[in-house]
């Protein structure tokens, strides 16, 4: 039977009234709404969402370095076989320094061709003069190509752990330029691979522990053009030839880094200074071991001095050494970095490695020099491959 009529009170009580089955006389919307969470669970939520990043932010941070320090060891390989590539078309290794003073060329602005940079390297137009008062220095003089050139950004003279390039003075048509964080080796010593004056490195001497000499970037005292200057008595810049590297190449250290200043007001020093052949900028030598705390020694005011307090490293500066000056007597500059434990370094065969900070001073000190008579493969030294 079909009943049209609403099922009302009346329409019940004279049983005209057919309700659907399952029908419960209440409508679908009438219920309580949803219970919600209360303030513990939401607390409890938050925390397992703390927890979890907590524990995963130190693997994410350890992945970047992990890439960080892969993109560093790529850019040592490219200028270290840059350096290779030099030595076989002129007989020799690129110098440390063009001639033994103070702001000199070094061994960054002869790579640059086999780096892809022959345009860079042409705007340092005297680079390979023997005469001509500035023929020795990429800066400290108004010239516009130069100017461009130290301004140029080099790919792979930055490593990617850093915050380089930082500018530096880029307001100065004189002294502007780009730091970077790559140094070569000149040896263990002091630039000259002497045995510096301080009393630690004598009390050294006395107890056996030395290994002191040149390296692979070695510098000569007074060494550079007459041309240039009557002054460079020491005769033409050192030539380091690989067959003359008694050690072998894949025992000896070719290049390293350091960490740079973290402000840009005004010089900060000589620390990633990778465009002059200066202890600090873009030479360094293996007389402390690598991200030493013993301080380093340099002829430069310290970057705190210079109001770069961010600036962590130890420095031990002796303020500007003069323009005329060779400021490599007694310098010192260890292998820095930001990777944890360690630097990395390439070998003169090209080869890269990274150098734990655990590694024994004698056997570091050899490795920087060219006849430091280490017996075996770097491996035996905290060497990881």
């Amino acid at each position: 039977m079909s009943i049209d009529r609403s099922c009302d009170s009346g329409a019940a009580r004279r049983g005209q009234c057919v309700r659907t089955r399952g029908y419960t006389g209440r409508s679908p919307f009438s219920g309580q709404a949803s219970r919600g969470f209360t303030l513990v669970e939401l607390l409890v939520v938050i925390a397992i969402i703390g927890i979890l990043i907590a524990l995963l932010l130190p693997a994410v941070q350890s992945a970047r370095e992990a890439a960080r320090r892969t993109g560093c060891t790529n850019n040592q390989k490219q200028l270290s076989l840059a350096c290779l590539n030099y030595e076989s078309t002129y007989g020799h290794l690129p110098y440390g320094r063009k001639v033994d003073r103070w702001d000199s060329y070094t061994w960054s602005q002869y790579v640059l061709p086999f780096m892809e940079e022959q345009a860079v390297q042409d705007l340092y137009h005297d680079l390979f003069d023997t005469s001509g008062e500035n023929a020795y220095r990429p800066a400290g003089h108004v010239d516009a190509m130069k100017r461009q050139a130290r301004e140029s950004f080099v790919a792979g003279w930055y490593c990617p752990s850093d915050q380089t390039p930082v500018g530096n003075e880029l307001e100065s048509p004189t002294w502007g330029f780009l730091r970077g964080n790559y140094r070569g080796c000149v040896g263990s010593g002091d630039m000259y691979g002497n045995t510096p004056l301080a009393r630690d490195f004598r009390r050294d001497v006395q107890n056996g522990v030395v290994g002191f000499g040149p390296g692979c970037m070695a510098i000569k005292n007074l060494q550079g053009y007459p041309g240039i200057d009557p002054a460079f008595s020491g005769g033409p810049p050192t030539k380091v030839r690989l067959a003359k590297l008694s050690d072998g190449t894949s025992k000896t250290l070719l290049i390293s880094e350091g960490v740079v200043p973290t402000e840009n007001l005004g010089w900060g020093g000589v620390f990633g200074e990778i465009i002059y052949g200066n202890m600090g900028g873009a030479l360094f030598n293996t007389t402390y071991g690598p991200n030493t705390g013993e301080s380093d020694t340099v002829y430069s005011p310290c970057p705190a001095l210079e109001s770069d307090y961010p600036f962590q490293d130890r420095c031990k500066g002796s303020g500007h050494p003069g323009a005329t000056s060779p400021g490599g007597t007694d310098t010192v500059a260890a292998a820095r970095s930001h990777h944890n434990g360690g630097v990395i370094g390439a070998m003169a065969d090209g080869s890269v490695h990274f150098f734990t900070e655990g590694i024994e001073l004698p056997i570091w000190r050899a490795i920087g020099t060219r006849a430091g008579n280490i017996v075996g493969a770097p491996e035996i030294a905290n060497v990881e491959f």
